[in-house]
């Protein structure tokens, strides 16, 4: 893959997850400015988050085919498009299902993205730089998701200075949402220049789509089941952390904004660690990816135990260790199906990771509203439960190539 389309892949990833990153602390301030929404903050914090997430994954799995049959460059430069104009929508929103209409489209936009990227990387041959180019678009997500966050919270705190933030949301709102649109138009200003006729798949897929879906999930469940899983608890987390800090550790946006970094931090370390010692496609496998969700789970449980700010940031950076080993891993893992359209599998992947975050988001939510810390005890718990039943049926945690299983075409 030549380095320049790379690097647009990878700003691809950025540009979506900064814009993602930006609105999570700021839900709490965007929320207040609807009225009686604040009264229902955590289930709103929950369900715009799970907002996005829906939309992402009814439409991942319609890019990802259509990639395989036009090509993954238009796509990706619409979709990049579409999503910096649903940000910029967002933030002009002036009311509570406006902001649920935007969002989805958002995730519907962002859908086009994230199977595209990875499907292109996973068309690479050599399997230990394709571990690497996983490892390094998805640090390219983790970099985004941390700046998202520091720059409200930057924005955030000069407008406190500056006076009354309720009196100047739309400012505190539309600022660093306005940044993440102009770098996604930028990214794909340089996708339509550049990345020339990049295919998202090395074959064409050329099967009906009921038959694409039972054959894709007989062969590729597991990874499924694990992209599925691993945002289900990180949802929770996003949705729950900022209402559980403030109420737990009398904390505010920027505090919100601060655990988020770190969190991503921690990621990077990790991801930046696989990047320089391509060491993923070796230990790729079932005890590695069960031992990484129980330290997620470890970290969900601590967070929910904690009452300081030592322990909040032990269990966060825990929970970013954990996210930052399966990231990648599951990606790599689903490309081993060489012969598949690969739109269409990292489509699915795509659409299985959302699905996972929209009901972890609405789920998280729902019962910190209900419960408060309880939410996140049941999250440790059914993450736990889920890594083990995954790493019981299918130790290699890995798509299986059949022959004849998964829809077949033409090579491009």
């Amino acid at each position: 893959m030549p380095r320049i389309a790379f690097w647009l892949l990878a700003g691809a990833n950025f540009s979506v997850a900064l814009g993602y990153g930006a609105i999570v602390p700021l839900l709490p301030t965007v929320l207040a400015s609807y009225g009686n929404a604040g009264a229902l903050l955590s289930w709103h914090t929950g369900g715009l988050l799970g907002a996005y997430m829906l939309g992402l994954f009814f439409a991942a799995p319609v890019w990802g085919a259509l990639s395989d049959r036009i090509g993954g460059q238009r796509l990706l430069v619409f979709g990049l498009g579409a999503y910096a104009a649903s940000l910029v929508a967002f933030a002009g929103a002036g009311d509570l299902p406006t902001a649920y209409l935007w969002r989805v489209l958002a995730g519907a936009a962002g859908g086009a993205v994230l199977p595209i990227v990875n499907a292109t990387v996973g068309a690479m041959q050599d399997h230990r730089e394709r571990a690497r180019a996983f490892s390094g678009t998805s640090m390219a997500t983790l970099l985004g998701l941390l700046a998202g966050p520091a720059v409200s919270a930057a924005v955030y705190g000069a407008m406190q200075r500056m006076g009354d933030v309720r009196e100047m949301t739309r400012t505190v709102v539309g600022l660093p949402l306005a940044a993440a649109a102009v770098v996604a138009v930028l990214v794909a200003l340089g996708c339509a220049l550049r990345l020339g006729g990049t295919s998202a798949s090395t074959v064409q897929w050329t099967g009906g789509i009921a038959d694409a879906a039972r054959t894709v999930w007989r062969s590729a469940w597991p990874a499924l089941a694990a992209s599925f899983l691993l945002t289900l608890a990180l949802g929770a987390f996003e949705a729950v952390l900022p209402v559980f800090l403030p109420r737990v550790l009398s904390a505010g946006p920027q505090a919100v904004g601060t655990m988020l970094a770190l969190c991503m931090v921690a990621m990077l370390a990790v991801q930046g660690g696989l990047l320089v010692f391509p060491v993923l496609h070796r230990v790729a496998g079932g005890v590695f990816v069960v031992a990484a969700f129980l330290a997620v789970a470890a970290g969900l449980a601590l967070l929910a135990a904690s009452a300081s700010w030592t322990h909040a940031a032990l269990a966060v950076g825990l929970i970013g260790v954990g996210g930052a080993l399966l990231q990648p891993t599951i990606a790599y893992l689903a490309t081993l199906n060489d012969d598949v359209a690969s739109g269409l599998l990292l489509g699915a992947v795509s659409a299985a990771g959302g699905l996972g975050q929209a009901v972890g988001s609405l789920s998280g939510g729902a019962l910190f509203a209900l419960f408060e810390a309880q939410a996140l005890w049941a999250s440790a718990a059914a993450v736990a439960v889920g890594a083990l039943w995954l790493g019981i049926t299918r130790p290699k945690l890995q798509a299986q190539r059949s022959a004849g299983s998964l829809p077949q075409g033409r090579p491009r």
